[in-house]
C-alpha cells in the first residue's frame, strides 16, 4: 500500500536508483516460535520399610505409563526414592522410556526414611528445571506414609548430626523440618500431591496435614498399585494443566 509513496520519493531524490517494488526494513516480519514445555512430575517414593518394594514398584509402572501417553505433552518424568539416611536421585528429568526402564531396573530400598531430605530434594530439581525453561509446570507425587525418623541435617551430612555420639532428634522435631519444607513448596509455585499408604489402624495423619501446607493435594491410597497410582497422578495432573489455563 506505500508503493506509490515510495516510488514518488525515490524519483523526487536525486541519484536514487528507481526498482519495480521499494521493500523497507519494517516490513520485514519474522515468527519466532517459542518451544512447548510439558510439565514436570517429580515421584518422591519411600523406599523405606516393609512395603518398600511395592512402593517403588507401584511407581516404576506410574511412571512409565506417564511416559508413553506423555509424546504430545512433552511431559518429563523423574524418580527420587528415600532411604537408608538421604534421598536420591535414581532417574533425572527425562522422556526417555529407554532412560527410565534402565535406571529403574535396580529399585533400592530398606533401612531408614528420610522424607524431609526426599522432598527437599524434589524442590530443589523442580526449581532447576523451571529456571531452565524445560518444563512449564512441577508437580511433585510424594508416596508415603508421612511416617520419617532422620533429620534433615544428618541428609545433609551434617557433622554435629552425624557424629557417634549425636542426639537422636524427636519426632517434633523432625515433624517441624518435613512442613518447613512443605511450606517451601507451596512457596516456589510447585505442586504437591501427596499419596498416604500409611494403615489407618495405626494412622498419624500427618501425610495429610504435609499436603495441606504445602497447599496441595491429597489421596489415601494404602495399597496403592500401579494403576491407582498412574490414576491420581494423571488426574491432579490434567488439573494442574486446567488451573493454568
Amino acid at each position: 500500500p506505500y508503493q506509490k509513496v515510495r516510488r514518488a520519493r525515490a524519483e523526487s531524490t536525486p541519484g536514487t536508483k528507481l526498482r519495480p517494488v521499494y521493500v523497507e526494513k519494517a516490513d520485514m516480519r519474522g515468527k519466532k516460535l517459542a518451544r512447548k514445555a510439558g510439565a514436570l512430575v517429580v515421584f518422591v517414593v519411600d523406599a523405606s520399610g516393609s512395603m518398600a518394594l511395592n512402593r517403588m514398584s507401584a511407581a516404576k509402572g506410574a511412571a512409565l505409563k506417564l511416559l508413553e501417553t506423555s509424546y504430545q505433552s512433552r511431559d518429563q518424568v523423574c524418580i527420587i526414592p528415600f532411604c537408608g539416611d538421604a534421598a536420591e536421585v535414581l532417574m533425572p528429568p527425562s522422556r526417555s522410556i529407554t532412560l527410565a526402564r534402565n535406571r529403574l531396573e535396580s529399585l533400592p530400598c530398606g533401612g531408614g526414611s528420610p522424607l524431609a531430605h526426599g522432598l527437599s530434594l524434589a524442590t530443589r530439581v523442580g526449581i532447576n528445571a523451571m529456571s531452565q525453561g524445560d518444563c512449564g509446570r512441577v508437580m511433585v507425587v510424594a508416596v508415603t506414609d508421612g511416617r520419617a525418623n532422620i533429620s534433615l541435617k544428618k541428609s545433609n551430612g551434617d557433622p554435629d548430626a552425624n557424629a557417634p555420639d549425636a542426639p537422636k532428634p524427636s519426632q517434633e522435631e523432625i515433624k517441624d523440618e518435613i512442613l518447613d519444607v512443605a511450606g517451601k513448596i507451596a512457596m516456589t509455585g510447585l505442586q504437591l500431591l501427596v499419596i498416604d499408604t500409611e494403615n489407618k489402624f495405626v494412622s498419624t495423619g500427618f501425610a495429610e496435614e504435609i499436603a495441606r501446607v504445602a497447599d496441595g493435594k491429597y489421596y489415601y491410597l494404602p495399597n496403592a498399585g500401579e494403576a491407582q497410582l498412574g490414576a491420581a497422578t494423571q488426574e491432579a495432573l490434567d488439573q494442574m494443566r486446567n488451573e493454568k489455563l
